[in-house]
């Protein structure tokens, strides 16, 4: 499962590259011997503030009940997958709204993180 992107994101890019990423983690780890999928499970429920220039506590609102789950997952075990990781909130969201679905969170899977600015 992987974080969603805002439907105005998704529009502007013309594609869902965490989903692309996820996938493509899959056909990997399935080539290894793995018995995992990929599951589109995560949506968006309302708009969100673009969170550049945000702060973690801002990113952290904005992103608060903003993410739902739309397919069962209870009883699954998931690991969930994000392209960057600034501050985590993205990740928190997602977890927080699988957990809550009933899913068993066993991990994140990220491409990438951008490093902490220090005052």
């Amino acid at each position: 499962m992987w974080v969603p992107s805002g439907r105005r994101a998704l529009r502007r890019r013309g594609r869902d590259a965490t989903g692309e990423v996820a996938e493509a983690a899959v056909r990997r780890l399935r080539a290894e011997g793995a018995a995992v999928r990929a599951v589109n499970a995560l949506r968006q429920r309302r708009r969100v503030a673009d969170q550049a220039g945000l702060t973690a506590a801002q990113r952290a609102a904005n992103l608060r009940g903003a993410i739902e789950v739309r397919a069962p997952v209870a009883g699954r075990r998931v690991v969930l997958v994000d392209d960057v990781v600034t501050t985590g909130a993205s990740l928190s969201e997602a977890a927080r709204a699988l957990r809550a679905a009933g899913a068993e969170l066993v991990g994140a899977a990220t491409v990438a993180m951008t490093p902490r600015r220090r005052p």
